[in-house]
């Protein structure tokens, strides 16, 4: 595959440079332009048609192109040189002729040397990558308006020859008047992105802390690792689905079949979920580096290594009562199977007691969580002593997260070890949320920042200054301060770390390698997470039986929606108990492997320490519209439209916030709690994400979360901008009725 790519770019290169010496000569000699395209008409029809093959490489995944990007830059092409340039006379005989051809072989010839020098040596020459992301400001502008020129020195040729197609082209001229500030503007954005890219590499960051290993390919790509680590997994119990994994080639997009493969693999029976758990943890461990002044181990080996102490323990004591909260209150003022965008004045509005449970009964019977969900948050409510967590202690990895629990659990009064990076502007809203709360907030300062200076002569915004940790370097140390600051009794770790992309899963290991050093020597210990909905679960037989009828009374149009993949999937048997138990694939293949592989990575230290003996909080939190997700157009319509989908509902963050704090209060006090240390009732670890499903109907939907997306997207574009799209499709129609009859659709 390499090997045709460079011939095919080497030839494309010598092919528009033959064009371009034989333009320039003609032009040097003074001959018309007829007369130069009777020189260069039939190699610049063939260099010019043979970039169809541009398209085929994108389509079976040759090259990372985008199928539909490539194939308008290609056919845009075409049809002016097939369509207006070969075809008319006046056009070959217009100056224009000169003006187009000469700016393409000036952007292609670079172009094509940039491929086969990237791809040949792996580094491009500055001129040829200079001329590549520049020459653009000067030969598109030149191009166009050659292009534009050729095409309406056509239009006299095609008014008689073909009409249609003269019709046609007078439509396409009128798109470059839109089509041209964006194609250019694209441009800008890949040049600046390019040449931040090189001056990157050029001027390499000193590498340092947990990092991704160096591939055979010599970067520290994350895909080879990514995919290592699953196929060690699954390979621990079945050899033949790991060869499988070794052998998907397109795992951007193939990694989520291998997801739900590696689920049904720990669903077989207990031995099985601890192999894939325990070997997926080790593999990761092992593959994953620790840098720090030039020496390069292990993260295992670096946390035994790096002993010494960093940081120093700074706490504060809220000026609140340190008695907890008075009763359950959840923010809540939507309506199930209504947008929750229509209730965005009202999400701060509480309900309590009996409206508290109403509302759980009515979420039960739509399908938005599951029953032993709503059991839990109705025994919080009817335990109001479980509320007051003043004798309880919380580590809190990435504290500051929007989907944390620190405000609640400041609320009701719980001691809080607070770890998050070191940005002042976090730490003076964490800190001020601190004062004003009922518990105890505790957090590291390093040492050498304190330059010797008392914590308690410092003000908030100084602590703030030098207040925090950095995960990924600080890894070691940090867990030195746990350790020695951390009571040993009544704790609660939890993660709720989160980045995009390949730090996500730095973040996950790092957090994982906290956990581990502080499970090692405390049995009374707890763990907590937050399960994504977009993932592979085992689920109650109920929630399948509710995926198939939900499926089966789904409207017409989402039936037959070319997005829409049946949710119900077949269960597994187990081995040990011989039970069919059931699972659900939310898996949204745009997340990417790296976030699957981060959220695996707490599934995996869950199961382990489960089967250790350890309390277990990893509930299921809904699709949530918080700032950070509704700021992306396309999440925010498909989160727009998703009420359509029976029974799904999105919560604004407030909700989320509370229901998945209750809930974890409810697994830490609640003696009886299904994942409570020591308990019976979950025979294998990996199905403790069976319970406290606040999933917001994705696993009862009729369809895959992951096919939901486009349609709820198309749904909501349609229901608020279907006026518009109306008027555009009568536009439409007109137009295609005007190219082909020459006449204005509606009008006679």
């Amino acid at each position: 595959m390499k090997a045709w790519l460079i011939a095919y770019n080497l030839a494309s290169a010598v092919g528009w440079g033959y064009v371009l010496l034989l333009s320039l000569t003609a032009l040097k000699d003074g001959k018309s332009p007829a007369q130069a395209w009777a020189a260069i008409g039939t190699p610049l029809l063939v260099v010019q048609s043979t970039m169809a093959f541009e398209i085929v490489h994108a389509v079976v995944g040759m090259v990372p192109s985008p199928v539909f990007v490539t194939a308008m830059q290609v056919s845009s092409r075409l049809w002016v040189i097939w369509g207006a340039t070969y075809a008319s006379k006046a056009s070959q005989e217009h100056w224009s002729l000169y003006l187009m051809v000469i700016s393409w072989c000036l952007a292609e010839v670079p172009r094509y040397l940039f491929y086969v020098f990237n791809l040949a040596v792996g580094s491009v020459p500055f001129p040829i990558f200079f001329v590549r992301y520049s020459g653009f400001m000067v030969l598109y502008p030149t191009g166009i308006t050659g292009e534009i020129f050729q095409c309406l020195n056509s239009l006299a040729h095609w008014s008689t020859a073909l009409p249609v197609w003269g019709r046609c082209l007078k439509v396409i001229l009128v798109l470059y008047m839109p089509g041209s500030p964006f194609m250019i503007g694209n441009m800008f954005s890949n040049r600046k992105g390019a040449f931040k890219k090189r001056n990157e590499a050029a001027k390499p960051k000193k590498v340092s802390g947990l990092v991704w290993p160096v591939t055979k390919s010599g970067d520290r790509g994350s895909t080879p690792t990514n995919k290592a680590i699953w196929e060690a997994a699954i390979g621990a119990v079945d050899e033949a689905a790991a060869k499988r994994v070794a052998k998907e080639k397109n795992w951007r997009f193939g990694y989520v079949k291998h997801v739900e493969a590696n689920v049904r693999a720990s669903l077989v029976s207990r031995d099985a979920a601890l192999k894939v758990a325990e070997t997926g943890l080790a593999t990761a461990q092992k593959l994953f580096q620790f840098e720090r002044n030039g020496k390069k181990m292990s993260l295992g080996e670096a946390m035994d290594a790096y002993t010494g102490t960093e940081f120093e323990a700074v706490t504060i004591q809220g000026s609140g009562t340190k008695t907890g909260a008075k009763e359950l209150a959840i923010p809540y003022g939507g309506k199930v199977g209504q947008p929750y965008y229509l209730f965005k004045e009202q999400r701060e509005q509480t309900i309590s007691g009996d409206a508290l449970k109403a509302q759980l009964k009515k979420w039960v019977q739509y399908g938005v969580i599951e029953e032993d969900t709503a059991k839990a948050l109705s025994a919080v409510s009817d335990h109001p002593d479980w509320l007051d967590l003043s004798t309880y202690h919380f580590v809190l990895l990435g504290a500051g997260s929007a989907m944390g629990p620190l405000p609640l659990l400041l609320a009701m009064g719980a001691n809080v070890f607070a770890v998050d990076i070191h940005i002042p502007r976090t730490w003076e809203r964490l800190i001020s949320m601190a004062r004003k709360s009922s518990g105890e907030f505790t957090f590291p300062v390093r040492s050498s920042k304190l330059a010797g200076r008392n914590p308690k002569d410092l003000s908030d915004s100084e602590l703030a200054a030098v207040a925090g940790a950095d995960l990924l370097n600080d890894t070691p140390e940090l867990a030195t301060w746990l350790k020695s600051t951390v009571p040993e009794q009544r704790v609660t770790v939890g993660n709720y770390t989160y980045l995009d992309g390949p730090l996500h899963v730095q973040l996950a290991l790092a957090c994982d390698a906290l956990i581990g050093k502080l499970a090692e020597k405390r049995k009374d210990l707890a763990l907590a997470f937050l399960c994504t909905p977009t993932d592979c679960h085992p689920i109650p037989k109920a929630a399948h039986e509710a995926a198939k009828s939900n499926l089966a009374s789904a409207p017409w149009w989402q039936k037959l929606s070319p997005f829409g993949v049946p949710n119900a999937i077949p269960p597994v048997t187990t081995s040990d108990t011989k039970q069919d138990v059931y699972l659900v694939d939310g898996t949204v293949a745009a997340q990417g492997p790296n976030y699957i592989l981060a959220k695996r990575l707490q599934h995996w230290r869950a199961i382990v320490e489960f089967s250790k003996g350890h309390t277990i909080s990893s509930n299921i939190a809904p699709s949530t519209a918080t700032a950070s997700v509704v700021h992306n157009a396309q999440f925010a319509a498909a989160y727009g439209g998703m009420h359509l989908i029976r029974p799904m509902e999105v919560m604004y963050q407030e909700t989320s916030n509370a229901v998945m704090g209750a809930l974890l209060v409810h697994d830490i006090r609640n003696p009886e709690a299904p994942a409570k240390g020591g308990s019976k009732a979950i025979t294998n670890p990996i199905q403790i994400f069976q319970h406290g499903g606040f999933h917001g109907g994705t696993w009862r939907g009729g369809f895959k979360m992951g096919s939901t997306g486009e349609m709820c997207a198309v749904a909501y574009y349609l229901g608020t901008y279907g006026l518009y799209a109306g008027a555009g499709a009568i536009g439409f129609v007109s137009v295609i009725a005007w190219v082909i009859t020459g006449k204005v659709a509606f009008m006679g």
